[in-house]
């Protein structure tokens, strides 16, 4: 929903919506001179796509006014492995992202049902190759530059959007609000007509779930079924947000709980212990040397910003649910900064917007400051609406935010509340949806999913969707998940729910959704000892010999295990490193192969050896030799299944002595 710094956020004219008919049944594509007819379009085989046909189609720039010309809109066309008998739209979210740069994530999700069903991944307007938005200097801002040089650059795009196509009589077309998603919907519109699809199933998720909704709303004729994958409503929605840490004081909590290892080191409230961690860098900040995943070290602050963005991270970066609990306490208890630090590095994202084909940042503020609701009038002059900003956040309420203030909040590095400010006023009134609910008709069947510990479209968020969309509309909430719950999707409940439903939506009411309260929950870390000392000893099985010494190996093994494996989802190549020292290799993809090098998750011990991870199955199996102070060592053989509710790894070997050791823990 809001991806900028967390990649990871009068009415003079009225538009003209095109009217759009589509043939009742579905075009035949015909495959001659190396192109492919598919209803009224041409399309070319696509460029190191393979087996995708890509096409543009020109629409109107602005329906309102023929003189703003044509933009073309670029999609990807990935026939039916046989008769087809009918077709799939998934839409990318962001704003920004184009759904073509999601190809493999989409092919993934509807696997299988491309033997019988055409495949559809439309650019919308200001991404990919769809007119794409390019604002340089927006583009290449980053987190260091500040605030105020964001917004100097947000004005600056949107005036550029507003001198960039000039008009036969003189004077330029008013761009800057001509992105938002009721076009963007206009162009997919159009898009089914060209290609004469018949009714699709569309899938849409984080925006592209925005944009479901406001498709659906004004062409459900046009839709056999629709899948809103983490939304939350156009409709409605506070301009502030304030669900995402109403959600995130629930979910923190949750996580802890469900987690073995976090409820038996930490009983109570996990999100308490994030405002006692607030109020200590209130007095201090964690100030210290870490590592970016793939970088050098560098020197990095923790302050109560960094601690927000944070806790607003962790709706989409599960590692924050994993860690932050465990950081707080050993920034609280013994002053070790060393796992905060480390998790601010690999969790926020501070460089610029990236290739602007991949994400533009033009196009999310084009989305932004046109469609999403904003705390002041954006046609009153820049005064104005500050004026209005700042008394719609002094009459915010005290605890809004809490355990953070409103004034922490409102002015962290991901508060986005501001950002328009400064976007050119609107010439147009073009809101995405203008009916009221029910907005679909009661024919038309509706899938919302929502994650249980999503804090960026929560699932309170996605219950009120549902709500708005209908009686046709059905909403699950998939436990222990974070933001888009179907892609990438390790567990299958989602993906299987989407693909079920699209081979049934007549089906949807009385569909088993009970996997999505099934899903295995965040194995939150429990502790992060200093040294060997520190540690919680493993729990000894049958024929265990060792004494709490060896124990406190074999969960320090384990944990450096576990640790590099939780490290994998942030690493941009091959090479990671241990908590406070050491490093580790991986190769492979479903089989991943860990190399342990001299890892140190405690500071005093250190770990070598293999472990292997088999995404697809979870079953990890490791062989390490764990050596701490004063000569103890152990060799050891481990193994657990990631993928399981609650899972417990279980240890063997011997310590240096030649005593056997056997134990169990909670896997790392």
């Amino acid at each position: 929903m809001r991806h900028r710094r967390s990649r990871f956020v009068p009415a003079l004219l009225l538009a003209v919506v095109t009217a759009v008919s589509l043939a009742p049944a579905m075009a035949v594509a015909q495959e001659t001179d190396d192109q492919l007819a598919v209803g009224r379009l041409r399309l070319d085989p696509c460029e190191e796509v393979d087996g995708a046909w890509c096409g543009t189609l020109r629409v109107p720039f602005d329906r309102a006014d023929p003189a703003a010309g044509t933009i073309p809109v670029n999609f990807e066309w990935y026939p039916a492995e046989q008769a087809p008998v009918g077709t799939m739209v998934a839409v990318e979210g962001g704003p920004g992202y184009p759904s073509t740069g999601s190809r493999d994530y989409y092919i993934e999700l509807f696997g299988g049902l491309q033997r019988s069903r055409n495949l559809l991944l439309v650019d919308n307007r200001g991404t990919g190759a769809s007119a794409l938005i390019n604002c340089r200097p927006l583009q290449r801002w980053h987190l260091a530059l500040g605030d105020d040089e964001y917004d100097r650059r947000v004005a600056a795009c949107g005036n550029q959007l507003n001198t960039a196509r000039p008009l036969p009589g003189g004077g330029f077309v008013h761009g800057s609000d001509l992105y938002g998603t009721a076009n963007a919907a206009r162009d997919l519109a159009d898009v089914l007509a060209a290609l004469e699809t018949g009714p699709v199933d569309l899938y849409g998720d984080s925006y592209g779930s925005y944009f479901g909704q406001t498709f659906a709303a004004r062409y459900p004729g046009l839709l056999r079924s629709l899948t809103l994958d983490a939304t939350w409503p156009v409709l409605g929605t506070d301009p502030f947000y304030i669900s995402t840490i109403e959600t995130a004081r629930i979910a923190f909590d949750l996580a802890c709980r469900r987690s073995v290892a976090c409820a038996l080191a930490a009983p109570g409230s996990s999100m308490a212990r994030v405002g006692a961690l607030a109020e200590r860098l209130r007095r201090a900040p964690v100030v210290g040397q870490t590592r970016e995943p793939g970088s050098a070290p560098s020197t990095w602050k923790v302050d109560v910003g960094v601690l927000i963005a944070l806790v607003n991270n962790a709706g989409s970066d599960a590692g924050v649910y994993r860690e932050l609990d465990a950081a707080a306490r050993a920034v609280l208890e013994r002053r070790d900064g060393a796992p905060l630090l480390r998790l601010a590095a690999k969790s926020l994202y501070t460089a610029d917007g990236g290739p602007v084909r991949e994400w533009s940042a033009g196009q999310y503020s084009a989305v932004y400051c046109t469609d999403y609701p904003q705390a002041f009038d954006m046609r009153a002059p820049l005064a104005v609406r500050q004026a209005q900003y700042e008394a719609a956040v002094d009459a915010l309420p005290d605890g809004a935010f809490a355990p953070f203030t409103v004034e922490e909040w409102a002015t962290s590095p991901v508060a986005e509340f501001d950002d328009c400010l400064h976007w050119p006023a609107p010439v147009r009134d073009d809101p995405p949806i203008t009916g009221r609910p029910p907005l679909v008709p009661p024919t038309l069947p509706v899938l919302v999913l929502s994650g249980g510990l999503d804090t960026l479209t929560t699932w309170t968020d996605g219950a009120v969707v549902a709500e708005q969309l209908g009686p046709s509309a059905r909403w699950v909430k998939v436990e222990n998940t974070i933001h888009v719950t179907a892609l990438a999707d390790p567990y299958g409940c989602a993906s299987g729910l989407v693909r079920q439903f699209v081979r049934h939506p007549e089906r949807l009411h009385t569909m088993d959704v009970s996997c999505a309260s099934r899903i295995p929950e965040v194995r939150v870390v429990g502790d992060f000892p200093r040294r060997l000392s520190g540690a919680t000893p493993a729990t000894a099985r049958k024929g265990n010999q060792a004494g709490a010494a060896g124990l406190k190996l074999a969960t320090v093994g384990a944990a450096a295990v576990g640790d590099a494996i939780a490290q994998w989802w942030y690493l941009p190549g091959s090479r990671g490193h241990g908590l406070r020292g050491g490093w580790f290799t991986l190769e492979g993809d479903v089989s991943v192969k860990f190399d342990l090098h001299k890892v140190r998750f405690v500071a005093d011990t250190t770990v070598d050896g293999t472990a292997t991870w088999n995404t697809g199955t979870g079953k990890v199996t490791a062989q390490v030799v764990v050596k701490g102070p004063r000569g103890a060592t152990a060799t050891l053989r481990m193994r657990w299944d990631d993928l399981a509710r609650h899972p417990r790894a279980t240890v063997s070997g011997r310590t240096g002595s030649g005593t056997r050791l056997a134990a169990t823990l909670p896997a790392p």
